[in-house]
């Protein structure tokens, strides 16, 4: 009669632990190779979103489409840059937040990141400098300007660019929980600052953790609101440049105010007189 040959507790052990050390070694590979997939997505819609606005600019003067302006005095809502680019992207109605992104709707599925903390928001801002801010005092009254008290502050035309090649656009926005997880239409006018809208660049780690969150509430976060979100892997962003093409970002790389701003002609120049 044969006898039946188990595993010994130590031959079991033994199992466990290489399971255990594979599973050590293989899950971070796993969840990079998500993220490198979700990066790759982020970096297709926001591709998208730039050439939709090509085609927006050729159509208008060679101008860019506002980046904000708060008509709500006036008609009742928000004129932004995702809605008047939204015939150009062939992704159904969106032409106010009744149609999407309001905690009801999910916004439509090109203007969000997967990689992003409320993945049914919008998660793409737009530069003030290229778009402009406004607000409509009556019906044929509007205040245009920017966060840096630049007025007025239209909306750019291709030929106030220098150096498009190395102009932001769009790209990765903080997220706010209170704006049904949208981040804001609009970047301030100079990101990666300290105070938001001025101050210091944020240089190390904890300055930057300072500026690089999503957020619940504007009023405790301001310096969070209206900034570049680093969230995909290795600390990057995607962003759309003004010549169309699309590349990730690390944190800290971006060249300020260069890589912001319009005009000029040296890149280490910090002129605030220039747009």
């Amino acid at each position: 009669m044969q006898r039946k040959h188990g595993f010994t507790l130590i031959e079991l052990l033994v199992v466990i632990a290489i399971i255990a050390i594979l599973a050590a070694i293989l899950f971070p590979v796993f969840a990079q190779a998500r993220e490198s997939a979700r990066k790759t997505q982020c970096a297709s819609n926001a591709r998208q979103v730039g050439l939709a606005t090509g085609m927006y600019v050729q159509d208008y003067d060679e101008t860019f489409p506002i980046g904000y302006l708060d008509a709500r005095p006036v008609i009742g809502r928000e004129v932004i840059w995702h809605f008047l680019i939204s015939p150009y992207m062939g992704e159904g109605r969106f032409e106010s937040y009744d149609d999407g992104a309001n905690g009801q709707r999910p916004a439509p599925q090109v203007r969000s990141c997967p990689s992003a903390t409320y993945r049914n928001a919008l998660a793409y801002s737009m530069s003030e400098r290229v778009g402009g801010s406004g607000r409509m005092l009556g019906a044929n009254n509007a205040q245009w300007r920017c966060s840096n008290n630049l007025t007025p502050c239209l909306p750019a035309n291709l030929a106030m660019f220098t150096h498009p090649a190395e102009t932001i656009v769009y790209g990765d926005g903080t997220q706010n929980q209170e704006w049904a997880g949208n981040c804001g239409a609009l970047y301030w006018w100079t990101p990666g600052l300290l105070n938001g809208w001025g101050g210091q660049p944020a240089r190390t780690d904890a300055e930057w953790d300072r500026i690089d969150r999503d957020f619940n509430g504007l009023g405790a976060n301001l310096a969070a609101a209206f900034q570049v979100r680093y969230r995909h892997g290795g600390k990057t962003a995607i962003v759309v440049w003004a010549d169309g093409h699309v590349k990730a970002v690390r944190r800290g790389s971006i060249r300020i105010p260069w890589n912001w701003q319009l005009g000029g002609d040296d890149p280490n120049a910090n002129d605030p007189n220039i747009r």
